[in-house]
């Protein structure tokens, strides 16, 4: 499906201008994201109620890198440290890294077979050629710098080594953000920005991908869609999902003005009642782009 116009401005507001796609300086948007996400009632929020979307991915990421017993892996923006789980079941040595203590505090007691290490993905403090595969679910989407944190995973991998990452697919792919970013557009008040910050959906797109990871060393990109979705007990759960599960869309949620929050949140309900009912439940497709490359 093709975006409106309207659509399409505000995808580009939650994420940035076309033409500045490869602007690398965000700093106000990696303070947003580093206080949002130091918040350990965020952190259980997101466990809660984004990560079994995300979940979804992480078998097909792993697959993407050929995890097999014994590689070195480098669970890159970790999280709750499910994807490092999942390695280690495969009999992988797992490193994990995050900027977000609260998060790393649940990894750690989560999977405590790993070492989960306090860091920042656009400075990574291993050795060059350290580990054999690099994964990231879902989490370059929360680093100001991307090409930055692409040049250290090419770093820190071995020649040949493989790195797999996973992305939001942007509105003309996902229903879901279709919606969300269609009662922004609606009811959303023009006023309301979140600061500048990376576009949320670019690595979504093979040539966008391809250009940055090309750029920074990689060969061998490709880049498939993953099916993932919510199932919601209630239609009105997909607020609740962006409002307390993430920073960057919680932001521009938590900024409305009431009578435009309640608007949003009642154009949600209303388009997951209409396009997403599953039997008594409501089954809400978030696809995400899975991009692999080899160092």
């Amino acid at each position: 499906m093709k975006l409106s116009i309207g659509l399409a401005c505000w995808a580009v507001r939650f994420a940035v201008a076309e033409e500045e796609r490869f602007v690398s300086d965000f700093t106000a948007f990696g303070e947003m994201e580093r206080k949002g996400w130091f918040d350990v009632a965020r952190a259980s929020d997101y466990v809660a109620l984004f990560a079994p979307a995300s979940d979804q991915a992480i078998d097909p990421l792993l697959d993407a890198v050929g995890a097999e017993p014994g590689c070195k892996a480098l669970d890159l923006c970790c999280g709750q440290g499910n994807a490092s789980r999942a390695l280690i079941g495969r009999g992988c040595r797992v490193v994990g890294v995050d900027f977000s203590p609260a998060m790393l505090a649940l990894a750690r007691e989560k999977v405590p077979e790993a070492t989960f290490v306090e860091g920042d993905a656009q400075n990574l403090a291993f050795a060059d050629g350290e580990f054999d595969v690099v994964v990231s679910n879902l989490g370059i989407c929360h680093v100001p710098d991307q090409k930055r944190a692409l040049w250290q995973v090419r770093r820190v991998l071995r020649p040949g080594g493989r790195f797999a990452m996973t992305v939001w697919c942007g509105p003309d792919v996902s229903p879901c953000f279709e919606v969300i970013y269609g009662a922004l557009k609606a009811h959303g008040s023009p006023d309301v920005l979140a600061p500048p910050g990376p576009d949320f959906h670019q690595f979504a797109r093979p040539e966008v991908a391809e250009h940055l990871l090309s750029e920074a060393g990689f060969s061998d990109v490709e880049v498939k869609i993953i099916d993932c979705a919510w199932d919601l007990d209630a239609p009105e759960g997909l607020s609740e999902i962006f409002e307390k599960g993430t920073v960057r869309a919680a932001t521009l949620f938590a900024s409305q003005p009431p009578q435009n929050l309640a608007a949003i949140r009642s154009a949600l309900a209303q388009a997951v009642r209409e396009r997403f009912a599953n039997g008594d439940r409501w089954r809400v497709p978030v696809p995400a782009a899975l991009v692999r490359a080899t160092a």
